[in-house]
C-alpha cells in the first residue's frame, strides 16, 4: 500500500465527516441568509476524495480560462485549507446581490466584489469549521480550529493548486471535495468547495473521527 492509499479515507471514516459537513450546510445556509439578506440554500450532497490533479480538473471543467480562489487556512486539530472556487460571473453576481443591483451590473474585480467574496468565503467555511471542531474534539481536553482570513486570487485552475497548496503537496496531493449545491435568491451560484487537510492532518483524521477507536 502507498502512502497516499494509507492517507486515504475508508468509507466508515468518510461518512463520518460527511455528518460534520452535513451540520455545518444547515449553519451555513443560516449564516450566509443573514449575511445576505435573501433566502439562501447551502445543500450538501457527499464527500469525494480526488487525487489533485483531479481536483484541479473539476475546477477548471475543462474551460481554459481563470477562475477565482477564496482560501482559508486551518490551524488546530486539523491543518490545511478550505477553498471556495468560482468563475467570474458567479463572483460578479455575488456582489451584485449584495448590492442590491441588477444582475449583470458588476462586470470586473472591484474591490467591493472582492471584498464580498471574501466574506461569504469567511461565513461559509467557518460555519463548516465549527461544525468539524465539535464533531472532532469530543472528548478531548485540549484543543482548537483557528482560521485565518481568506485570501483572494485569480488564475488558471492549476496554477492556483499549486501556488495555494505547495506547502503541503510535497508530502500530500489529495483533496476532498463538498458535492455541494449554493443558491441565493433562487439563483444557483457556481461556486466549489474543497476541504484540503495537509498530510499530518489526514494521518490524524481517521482517528479523531472515530473517536480514537480503531477500524474493525
Amino acid at each position: 500500500m502507498t502512502d497516499q492509499e494509507q492517507n486515504r479515507l475508508s468509507p466508515s471514516q468518510l461518512t463520518a465527516l460527511e455528518s460534520s459537513f452535513h451540520r455545518g450546510s444547515a449553519s451555513a445556509s443560516k449564516a450566509l441568509a443573514t449575511w445576505i439578506g435573501k433566502p439562501s440554500i447551502v445543500d450538501f450532497d457527499s464527500l469525494e476524495q480526488l487525487q489533485m490533479e483531479e481536483a484541479t480538473a473539476v475546477l477548471s471543467r475543462g474551460d481554459d480560462t481563470p477562475i477565482c480562489f477564496c482560501s482559508i487556512t486551518i490551524h488546530g486539530i486539523v491543518t490545511g485549507q478550505m477553498i471556495l472556487a468560482f468563475d467570474d460571473a458567479s463572483g460578479w453576481a455575488l456582489a451584485d446581490i449584495l448590492l442590491d443591483q441588477p444582475l449583470g451590473t458588476t462586470a470586473e474585480w472591484t474591490d467591493l466584489a472582492t471584498s464580498a467574496a471574501l466574506e461569504t468565503t469567511n461565513i461559509l467555511c467557518c460555519a463548516y469549521l465549527n461544525s468539524l471542531y465539535q464533531s472532532l474534539s469530543e472528548g478531548l481536553e485540549s484543543s482548537y480550529v483557528i482560521p485565518t482570513p481568506p485570501r483572494f486570487s485569480r488564475d488558471f485552475a492549476e496554477s492556483l493548486m499549486e501556488f495555494t497548496l505547495m506547502g503541503q503537496m510535497i508530502a500530500f496531493d489529495q483533496a476532498i471535495l463538498a458535492k455541494t449545491r449554493f443558491e441565493i435568491d433562487g439563483f444557483a451560484v457556481n461556486w466549489t468547495l474543497l476541504f484540503v487537510p495537509d498530510g499530518e492532518s489526514m494521518s490524524r483524521l481517521p482517528q479523531l473521527l472515530l473517536g480514537g477507536e480503531p477500524e474493525p
